[in-house]
Formats: C-alpha cells, sequence, structure tokens
C-alpha cells in the first residue's frame, strides 16, 4: 500500500526533480516507511534512486511513497525496474493472490528475485497486458512504463479501492494517488467543476462521474486503463478491461449460499496475507461481522482485535450487537468513542484529508477508527464495505426490486413486497411507483413534492451550464440496474475513497473481502430473491451462507443502520459546532444564495434542525477555502 505519482511530457521538463519532491511529500502519509523516485530523459537506462536531486531531468518521472506490508525487505523498493531494465513500474495496492499466480508464471518461464507482489504485477502485465487484471485479486492503481514501445500503462482495480487522478494539459499528462499533487502544477487550476459541484450540494454525489469537483483534474473509473503514447501524452486512451459477466450457478438457493460462503472465505483468507499484524472494524451490521467471524474461524489461537465505533444516540448505537459478535468469537473488541465537541477542532484537517466534500460526520467517525488502529499499532484492517452494494443491503433497493416485479407482471408478489415494509409502506410504494415515471416528468413530480430542482439556496446562475441530463436523478426500473449504478456511479465510488484517505491519512491499509471480480459476478447471477426475499428480507442469500458463522440474532436483524452518526443531535448540543456554522454562513461562496446563509444560521441558533442539506453547504464552503477553490 502506497501513494504514487508521475508526470510525462513531450520535452524535457525543466525542474522535474523538484516537482516529484513536491509529489512525494505530499504523499508521505500514504507510505512513510520508504520512498523513491525515477526519472527518464527518453532514451537509454532509466535514473532511480531514494533521492531526487541526484537524478537527472527528463521527460518522465516518477515518485513513490512506502507502506510495507508484503515484502518489507529493499527488495520490494519502488519504483521498480525489471531485470532486463526494458520496463519500470509504480504500484499502490496488494495483489492478493500474487503467490499463485507467481507459481503460474514460473512455469511459463518467468523467473523472480524478490517476494513481492510488485514484481508479479510487473511480470503479469508485461506478458498480458491490461488483459492479465482479469486475473488478479486484489485492489490496485499502478502505471508500468515500457521503454521500448515508449508507453505508459495505467490502470485502476476493478471497484475503485485505491484513487488514480490525472491532469492532462499542454503536451503534459499527470497522474497521482490523490489530488493535492495535481494542484501544484502549472497547467492545473484551482477551479470548480460546476456540474460536480451541483451533484454534490443537490444529489449527495461526488465519485464514479469520471469527474472531480475540480475542472481540470479527472478520475480514473474503476475497471479502466490509460494507455498513454509518450511520444503524444497529451492524448490518453481510456479503455475497460474488466466487465462483471454473468456466471452458471447452482440450481437451488441452498446450494448457492453454500457456493457463496466458500467464495467468501477464500476471500478473506486472501485478504488475510499480510507480513504485518491484521486488524479487523467491526459494527455489529452483518458483513463487518462476518470478515470477523471467518477471520477467527481461519486462525483460531492468532489474537483478533476489532475496532468499533460506538455511537452515544441510542436509535444509532450498535453497540451491543458488536459486543455480542466479539464474545461469540473470541475477538479483542476496542471501542472507538468520540465527542462532538472535538468534531469542530478536527473538521478542517478532515476536509482536508477527503480533498473533495463529504455528505455526512460518519467520515469523522470512521476517521477516529482507523487512528485508533494506528495507534494500536496495527498497519492493515479488514472492513466491510461493499456488501451492500453487491448484495442489495440498503432498504432503498426494494423499489428497484418491487418496480421489476411489477414490469413482469408479478403483481401479487410485489404487493406482499410493499406489505413487508409495514409502517415503511407508503414511502416503499411511492419509491416504487417513481421507478415508471419518465425521465422528462421527474423535475414536475421534484416540485410538487416540494424538492424543486435547484432549491432556493444554490444560485440557479451559477449552474447555468450544467448539462439538463446531469439534474436528472432517478431511481432505475430493475434491481440489478440499480445495484450496478449504486456500485460503479454513486454510494459505493463515495464510501471508498472515504475509506482510503481516512485510513491512508494514519497510514493503515484498508481491505474490503467483499470486492472481488468473484463475488461480483455471482452476486449479478442469482435470481432477485436471493438479494431480497418475499418478506422483503435484504442480504437474503448473504445472510443464509454465513448462518453458523455469524451469531443468529445478527443475521436475523431487519434494522438497517449503517455507519451513522447523531448528527443533528450533536450541532444541537456543540456550541463549537455551532459557532462554526455561524462563521461559515458569512463566507459563503457565489455558488449560494442568501437562502444558505439564513439556513445555517437558522441551524446555529436553535431554530431549524440541522439536516444533510445544511451539512452539505456548510461542508462544502469550508472545502472551497481550505483547498482555495476557484468558486467565483
Amino acid at each position: 500500500m502506497c501513494g504514487i505519482a508521475g508526470i510525462v511530457a513531450r520535452t524535457p521538463i525543466a525542474g522535474l526533480t523538484r516537482v516529484l519532491e513536491g509529489f512525494s511529500s505530499s504523499l508521505i502519509h500514504r507510505g512513510p516507511d520508504d520512498h523513491g523516485f525515477l526519472t527518464w530523459n527518453g532514451s537509454g537506462a532509466f535514473a532511480a534512486g531514494r533521492a531526487a536531486q541526484a537524478l537527472p531531468d527528463g521527460v518522465l518521472g516518477f515518485t513513490h511513497r512506502r507502506l510495507s506490508i508484503i515484502d518489507l525487505s529493499d527488495a520490494g523498493w519502488q519504483p521498480m525496474v525489471n531485470q532486463s531494465g526494458d520496463s519500470a513500474i509504480l504500484f499502490n495496492g496488494e495483489i492478493f493472490n500474487y503467490p499463485e499466480l507467481r507459481d503460474e508464471l514460473r512455469q511459463r518461464g518467468l523467473q523472480f528475485h524478490t517476494e513481492s507482489d510488485t514484481e508479479v504485477l510487473q511480470a503479469l502485465v508485461g506478458l498480458e497486458g491490461a488483459a492479465g487484471l482479469n486475473r488478479t485479486t486484489g485492489m490496485f492503481a499502478f502505471a508500468r512504463l515500457d521503454r521500448r514501445a515508449r508507453t505508459l500503462l495505467i490502470a485502476r482495480d476493478p471497484f475503485g479501492i485505491k484513487p488514480l487522478y490525472y491532469a492532462v494539459g499542454r503536451d503534459r499528462f499527470a497522474f497521482a494517488s490523490e489530488i493535492r499533487p495535481l494542484l501544484t502544477l502549472d497547467f492545473v487550476s484551482r477551479r470548480a467543476n460546476p456540474a460536480a459541484v451541483f451533484r454534490y450540494l443537490r444529489q449527495a454525489e461526488t465519485d464514479g462521474s469520471g469527474e472531480t469537483l475540480f475542472a481540470d483534474i479527472r478520475e480514473l473509473p474503476p475497471a479502466h486503463c490509460i494507455e498513454l503514447s509518450l511520444d503524444a501524452p497529451e492524448s490518453p486512451r481510456i479503455t475497460r478491461y474488466w466487465t462483471p459477466s454473468r456466471r452458471s450457478l447452482p440450481k437451488t438457493v441452498d446450494e448457492r449460499a453454500h457456493l457463496l460462503r466458500n467464495l467468501f472465505m477464500e476471500s478473506v483468507r486472501l485478504h488475510r496475507r499480510a507480513d504485518v499484524p491484521v486488524a479487523a472494524t467491526l459494527s455489529g451490521g452483518i458483513d463487518s461481522s462476518g470478515i470477523v467471524a471467518a477471520l477467527r474461524q481461519q486462525e483460531p489461537q492468532t489474537p483478533l482485535a476489532a475496532f468499533s465505533f460506538m455511537a452515544d444516540d441510542p436509535a444509532v448505537a450498535e453497540e451491543r450487537w458488536a459486543r455480542m459478535v466479539a464474545d461469540a468469537v473470541g475477538a479483542d473488541i476496542r471501542p472507538v468513542r468520540l465527542d462532538p465537541d472535538k468534531l469542530a477542532g478536527d473538521l478542517d484537517r478532515l476536509i482536508t484529508t477527503q480533498e473533495q466534500p463529504f455528505t455526512t460526520s460518519s467520515m469523522w467517525a470512521q476517521a477516529e477508527v482507523f487512528r485508533a488502529v494506528h495507534e494500536a499499532g496495527f498497519k492493515v484492517a479488514l472492513d466491510g464495505q461493499g456488501a451492500d452494494e453487491m448484495f442489495a443491503g440498503y432498504p432503498v433497493f426494494r423499489a428497484a426490486y418491487a418496480a421489476g416485479l411489477l414490469r413482469h407482471g408479478r403483481i401479487r408478489e410485489a404487493q406482499n413486497l410493499i406489505a413487508s415494509a409495514q409502517s415503511g409502506g407508503l414511502r416503499l410504494l411511492l419509491q416504487t411507483m417513481a421507478t415508471f415515471l419518465p425521465d422528462a416528468a421527474r423535475p414536475l413530480m421534484r416540485r410538487l413534492a416540494g424538492k424543486p430542482v435547484m432549491p432556493d439556496w444554490m444560485q440557479a446562475g451559477w449552474f447555468a451550464t450544467v448539462p439538463a441530463n446531469d439534474m436528472a436523478h432517478g431511481s432505475l426500473n430493475s434491481l440489478q440496474a440499480d445495484l450496478a449504478r449504486s456500485r460503479e456511479k454513486s454510494s459505493l465510488p463515495m464510501l471508498l475513497r472515504y475509506a482510503d484517505r481516512n485510513a491512508m491519512a494514519v497510514s493503515v491499509e484498508n481491505r474490503v473481502p467483499f470486492l472481488t471480480t468473484d463475488l461480483a459476478e455471482f452476486a449479478i447471477s442469482v435470481p432477485d430473491s436471493d438479494l431480497i426475499d418475499s418478506a422483503g428480507t435484504t442480504k437474503s442469500v448473504l445472510r443464509r451462507a454465513l448462518r453458523g458463522l455469524v451469531p443468529d440474532p445478527v443475521l436475523d436483524r431487519r434494522d438497517k443502520i449503517g455507519f451513522v452518526t447523531p448528527e443533528a443531535r450533536w450541532f444541537a448540543g456543540s456550541p463549537a459546532l455551532r459557532a462554526m456554522l455561524e462563521r461559515t454562513a458569512g463566507t459563503l461562496p457565489a455558488c449560494f444564495a442568501p437562502a444558505a446563509a439564513e439556513r445555517l444560521r437558522a441551524v446555529a441558533a436553535g431554530r431549524q434542525v440541522h439536516d444533510g442539506a445544511t451539512w452539505r453547504i456548510f461542508n462544502l464552503a469550508r472545502w472551497a477555502e481550505l483547498m482555495r477553490v476557484e468558486l467565483a
């Protein structure tokens, strides 16, 4: 796990080594254990070392920050040049099945000189190109330079677990694990992207579109790669190297659950691989409980530390569930409790860490959990992220399922599903019916429901350039389509960014065993009724697969709390937070109408309850000031 950055140009880059040193300094938190640089003048051998000043300038430069997890020796140092000197790789992440891949490649005549997964990835891509990535189980963002072909291949893992941003300008191309290194370049401005700002403020979405909130910086989508000719770096070619495909599965749900359990246990086994101790995060929900239970079953005698955020509000607290799981498997639970007054002091640091706005204060709770992991001496933590988007864990997915049933004439099943929601049945019915609306009717329905496309606290003129289709945001008409959107365009991309930044800010590698291509292709191949059963139970087949591993009361839970904080109560009870709202109200950027400042002041004075819109106004304004974003 590391931080990477690089730049390439048609002609020699003046002050290249100073640029690389700046990149390295801004990524030190991602890799405090070691660092390295590489430059190339466009012909001859690469120049590499730990001192950038000792290297010559050239047309290309790499920088790497290392968090040592696998092969802790100097043999795993990067940028890594292959034995022939023909290629160099810059790698952030882990390939968990690298021993199996290495054995296979040895049988094909390749030789290896280290115990690192980096060397395996280097060899695999050299032999098979981007197509070889389909056989990896891992999380990664990397750049591989082939000096003979004069090409650069940059790729990101199938789910976007590891980040990769890039910018193009004049005759140059630059990339990095985070946004801040790119903002140091003279061809990258700090202008805001109005369409991305709109999506955040109105739809509470940021990542997943390929854009960022910075106009000149883009994000490489998951499962995509960039092929770049060193002779035309301003013309990157982006292609998709993996798309999930349906598989043939057993006929009965019990057999499918058995297969899912095997796939899950194998994924946990691979994700345990490390040359340092491994911990886990535990919320008390099904997903993290499954991981903790699997870790215990696979390593019965190894101490198991489980870090849990303990909310002090009964409405969102999951402490009893987390303790139930920890007691059942013999894990050492490490509670993390928060003082809301501390949030006011931590918020600016958190916003800078995230680099783009986020949607709730739960990001602070997550950051504090990873800080506890780090302070306890762990470099690796396993986390349950992704299962909800794979196996339909959120209640909102019931609407897409019900709509699919209606479209196929299965009216009685749809009625039973909606009735199963009990007190939430009316809301589920309305959500279901909304999926039948044509896109053109959605703005009208929003206005009728009191939710205009452009609320009064947003300055309509500032968003005049936003394309109309960017303002449309409706539900999709099938469960699998809704799940695909949540994995690729909405929920999961944001959650993965939050976790990556919060973990790497304290040099912790966050691993997510639910996000493998095998599990993804299983999930898209099962019948919808395996995901949401006739009683409206979400993640039905996953609950069945984990039966006997996770305590029954946890598997039988029907509530879905999620990783949330008592945010409204925090703001109501914290003078420091209310004072921040009041101060921010006086410095709002031009994208906000006067009603936005009035909203912040009303919440600060206790005249209005804090809500999601209030947070987004506040968060975006603080982000713009801290990151010096041009929002005029």
